[in-house]
């Protein structure tokens, strides 16, 4: 009788899995409206509302660099009905604090990476380099003196790997977005940017700005004018910004999996195609499995990167 009753409800369980989701799911971003993971957010929740028939809302929860809004996921029930899309802060808060409220692999369960665009190296017109072997050049010559500016954690390890990789010596300065970073480069104030495709796209065409490479394996299709690191004289720099989304610890893999095919559906569309082109970004629609051993690696990639350049947890 109790296998009987532990069968039932297995099956019950089974059931309501295969039926999700039966209420609203929400999509936590945990950053501000308009940046590259609430425009992709919104496309595919207005597109999930549409197949599974039920309501798909965005919330924005900034603050933290992410992690305030994360939290609020991690928190909720394990039932794929809260959901986050992230960036690659995701893993590198984990490694640039001390103290963070949830463990960033063990209290989360992936669900698909969703796009990875390549973080870009650009640099005010007044630097004497037309090329990144010409800027390695100057700056070697220069150790100490020019400044690189980042965006959020994981733009500023991508600078502390080139630092590493090209041997030189910049000066880190924080920002506390992309914009930030343009509009100080313009004025000469920061030499040295490291951030996304889309942040300095308008600039590179204008001629105000030069991006010297992309830190992809192939060119960005937005800009195919601009070389690969590797391409510009810098083989063993790779470096990217990627967007995943996330379930509390514990969601059913019958629902990640249902989230993930839809996820890997839409992303293949036309639509989509077009949207991530405009981010400078592609689509990379992973299974719960896949991204599950991406994020420890990065996490495992961005831990080596820190103790190598010394930086503190703070």
């Amino acid at each position: 009788m109790k296998t009987l009753l532990i069968l039932a409800a297995s099956l019950i369980s089974l059931g309501a899995h295969a039926q999700f989701p039966t209420k609203p799911v929400r999509v936590i971003v945990p950053y501000t409206p308009g940046g590259g993971t609430d425009i992709i957010s919104r496309a595919l929740a207005a597109r999930l509302q549409e197949t599974w028939g039920q309501q798909v809302l965005v919330e924005n929860r900034p603050g933290a660099n992410g992690i305030i809004g994360t939290e609020v996921m991690v928190k909720s029930p394990p039932d794929g009905h809260t959901l986050a899309v992230v960036v690659g802060a995701h893993v590198v808060n984990a490694v640039l604090q001390k103290e963070m409220p949830f463990d960033p692999i063990k209290d989360t369960t992936a669900v698909s990476l969703i796009a990875t665009s390549p973080w870009v190296i650009g640099v005010w017109p007044g630097v004497p380099a037309q090329n990144l072997r010409e800027f390695i050049a100057y700056a070697k010559a220069n150790p100490g003196k020019l400044r690189f500016g980042s965006s959020e954690s994981s733009s500023r390890l991508a600078g502390e790997q080139f630092k590493q990789v090209a041997g030189v010596d910049l000066v880190h300065v924080p920002y506390k977005g992309g914009a930030q970073i343009v509009q100080d480069m313009l004025g000469g104030h920061v030499e040295v940017g490291f951030t996304s495709v889309l942040t300095f796209l308008s600039h590179h065409k204008s001629g105000k700005l030069r991006i010297l490479a992309v830190g992809g394996r192939t060119r960005a299709g937005a800009m195919p004018d601009v070389p690969t690191a590797a391409e510009a004289g810098l083989p063993g720099y790779e470096t990217y910004v990627w967007y995943g989304m996330y379930a509390p610890k514990g969601t059913p893999r019958e629902v990640t999996g249902k989230i993930q095919q839809e996820i890997a559906r839409l992303v293949k569309t036309p639509e989509f195609a077009e949207r991530f082109a405009n981010l400078g970004a592609d689509a990379v629609a992973s299974t719960p499995d896949e991204f599950a051993a991406f994020t420890r690696a990065e996490y495992e990639k961005f831990a080596k990167l820190v103790k190598a350049a010394n930086i503190q947890p703070e």
